[in-house]
């Protein structure tokens, strides 16, 4: 059976930093949900958990007590709008969740390539295609060490345009499949999400296929998917459904391929 684009996993509201579009707010993306036919979808607004330490500076509208301050959520009968965040890692590879509020999010995705914030993610500016190949594969392997609640975290935009300036087909080309193996069997393992949202429809034939490659082998290892638009703004949301549509058509993903977030 095809996988059913029925959810949406990381979603941004007008409390991110980030979010600079006022009308981002839960209850328009609750319509976004009704609309597409969508059954859950998660908030994940940027966090740094005020209760662990890093060197790196981080927003004050990133803490904990920020963050929810959303809550409660609007709800529908046809859609389950679940609570989660989007936890960081900086350049010591400490990730911005603290354990004792793992349990207040419903699910928490991670990025490994917000690589463009340095002094904070990454310690300097990167220069090279070479440079970003060998740190996007450094943050990856150092997040998978993590004890965190796999069960209920996804692993962010492995190919976003944060990368390195604009030119992430370039970067990821250089990555090796037998690290990527590597990686991805222990994804597998952990039962951790790997995000889909690469934007297929805009892209030419060529950075499709180099994209798609990490995507491809992920799924022969047997890792779950699942779709978040992480839109910021209510633009995005307008041709998020298509475009997770072209990505499972892309991958040829089933149903047994989808990550399950039992909450």
């Amino acid at each position: 059976m095809r996988f059913i684009a029925d959810h949406d996993f990381h979603i941004h509201s007008t409390i991110s930093p980030c979010c600079h579009d006022e009308n981002q707010t839960p209850e328009a993306i609750l319509k976004y949900a009704k609309e597409n036919g969508l059954k859950k979808i998660c908030l994940t607004n940027h966090l740094w958990d005020e209760a662990v330490k890093s060197e790196a500076e981080w927003h004050d509208r990133q803490q904990f007590k920020y963050v929810s301050s959303v809550l409660p959520l609007p709800q529908d009968e046809n859609v389950r709008f679940l609570f989660g965040a989007e936890a960081d890692m900086d350049y010591n590879y400490v990730v911005g969740v603290s354990e004792e509020h793992y349990d207040a999010f419903d699910f928490i995705v991670i990025p490994t390539t917000h690589m463009h914030l340095a002094g904070n993610t990454v310690r300097k500016r990167i220069e090279t295609p070479e440079e970003a190949a060998e740190i996007w594969v450094k943050r990856f392997q150092e997040l998978l060490k993590k004890e965190l609640p796999w069960h209920k975290t996804g692993i962010a935009h492995l190919t976003c345009g944060h990368i390195f300036k604009g030119r992430t087909p370039e970067v990821i080309r250089l990555l090796e499949d037998d690290i990527l193996y590597d990686l991805f069997e222990k994804c597998s393992r952990k039962g951790v999400g790997i995000e889909l949202n690469m934007k297929t429809l805009s892209l030419s034939e060529e950075a499709k296929s180099i994209l798609l490659r990490p995507y491809y082998i992920a799924k022969d290892c047997g890792c779950r998917f699942y779709l978040g638009s992480d839109a910021h703004k209510t633009e995005v949301l307008k041709t998020a459904k298509e475009n997770f549509e072209d990505i499972i058509t892309c991958l040829d993903l089933k149903e047994e391929n989808k990550f399950v977030l039992n909450v």
